[in-house]
């Protein structure tokens, strides 16, 4: 069933006091920047979150800060400050402020400064490092939202890899894609060839292009396995888990492998920021098509062309073998898809099939959510008494035909 034009700008927009993104700041923690892009005593970085422009910097006694993007005073960008004696001093007339977004100095008052100080007006947020990111918490409260210390969160780094790049589209695109099993034997075929290698169960997707989906709900969200038959008579389970407002958790191409969190956060109503971890919870990473990044700031890349020369496809590789005409990585694939959408994509026009099911779910889930909100009440996903981020895995297994998938992915 498409979804009605009202339901969708309820699912999508953030900014202006929309109520999902009101929901999102007072319940969520939101991830800022990769904790690597931080020098102590270096540069501040614009960070721009549900439609609020914010700077996040990491101070000379290497505590990181995020506060509002404009000085208090006069209003100019604290981005271009001097980060220096542990505060960010604007450099327009001197005002310091702290890694708390408090003012701690104001050179040019004549009085008692430390007074003046303590009443200057400040939006004060929640900062903590983990899982090599900078997250932030924008809500209003003494006591913050439940951190989501999901299973990449307290491992070393090089255990570890995290990249991010900004998308010019909605951010539920994004989340959608990441919980879409059908897409991946299809837009991912030729990017899946070139780096599972021979024995990767992930190559069982570009030979059943209908997975069966079955589902399970959970306190976070749910989980789902998308089950395919292989040539040899079995099953080939993959099993995924989404968990509220974006992450989805893929499961390892084969096991011992790495796992991947993908995530989409919105940056405002037409912007969202992709983020990808890459993580192996048992072995180092070492060097893969996800920590081989030149830049973790801005990757993977975007399409390397203009809407008017079709996001700069490829079409002499793709009369040569490539699936799609987008080498550069699988993330630069499902961005030209997103772009190919349109900002905001109109789900009310949509012609939907039996593989769609978990992009359903993750509708229903958002919209309950901010449902609940609305009414007044703590969203149930947000902070029920069942809810352990920690105890989450995704894993993709071969199986009989007639195991059951749920038992088969808590031995494994």
């Amino acid at each position: 069933m498409a979804m009605t034009r009202e339901d969708n700008e309820l699912l999508t927009r953030v900014e202006n006091g929309a109520p999902m993104g009101e929901m999102i700041r007072q319940h969520y923690w939101l991830p800022a920047i990769p904790a690597s892009k931080l020098e102590a005593g270096g540069r501040p970085y614009r960070v721009r979150l549900l439609g609020t422009n914010l700077v996040a910097f990491r101070n000379t006694a290497g505590v990181v800060g995020v506060m509002d993007e404009l000085c208090p005073h006069r209003k100019a960008s604290l981005a271009l400050g001097r980060n220096a004696d542990e505060g960010l001093r604007c450099i327009y007339h001197g005002w310091k402020l702290d890694v708390h977004g408090s003012v701690v100095e104001a050179p040019n008052h004549v009085g008692d400064q430390a007074q003046f100080c303590k009443h200057v007006r400040v939006n004060r947020y929640g900062v903590r490092e983990a899982g090599g990111i900078v997250w932030v918490w924008l809500g209003k409260g003494e006591t913050p939202a439940r951190f989501p210390d999901l299973p990449f969160i307290d491992l070393p780094d090089d255990q570890r890899s995290v990249t991010s790049v900004e998308v010019p589209t909605n951010w539920v695109q994004g989340v959608e894609a990441s919980m879409d099993s059908s897409h991946v034997g299809v837009l991912h075929e030729s990017t899946t060839q070139m780096t599972a290698g021979g024995g990767n169960q992930r190559l069982l997707m570009t030979k059943a292009l209908a997975p069966r989906l079955e589902f399970e709900d959970r306190p976070y969200g749910y989980r789902y396995a998308a089950l395919r038959p292989t040539p040899e008579g079995q099953l080939y389970a993959r099993i995924n888990n989404f968990v509220m407002p974006w992450y989805g958790i893929i499961c390892p191409p084969h096991p011992g492998g790495p796992s991947t969190v993908f995530f989409s956060t919105p940056v405002d109503d037409v912007t969202h920021r992709a983020w990808f971890v890459h993580f192996n919870t048992s072995s180092r990473l070492g060097m893969t098509i996800m920590s081989a990044s030149p830049d973790v700031w801005n990757f993977p890349p975007l399409p390397p062309g203009p809407a008017a020369d079709n996001w700069g496809q490829n079409r002499d590789l793709m009369r040569r073998g490539h699936s799609t005409g987008f080498p550069q990585h699988l993330g630069t694939e499902d961005f030209a898809m997103f772009l190919s959408q349109g900002p905001i994509v109109d789900r009310s026009d949509e012609q939907l099939c039996s593989a769609d099911g978990a992009v359903l779910r993750v509708r229903a889930a958002l919209l309950r959510t901010v449902r609940e909100y609305q009414a007044g009440k703590t969203p149930t996903l947000a902070d029920s008494p069942d809810l352990d981020y920690r105890a989450i895995r995704s894993v993709g297994i071969v199986m009989p035909p007639d195991a059951d998938w749920r038992q088969m992915a808590e031995a494994a």
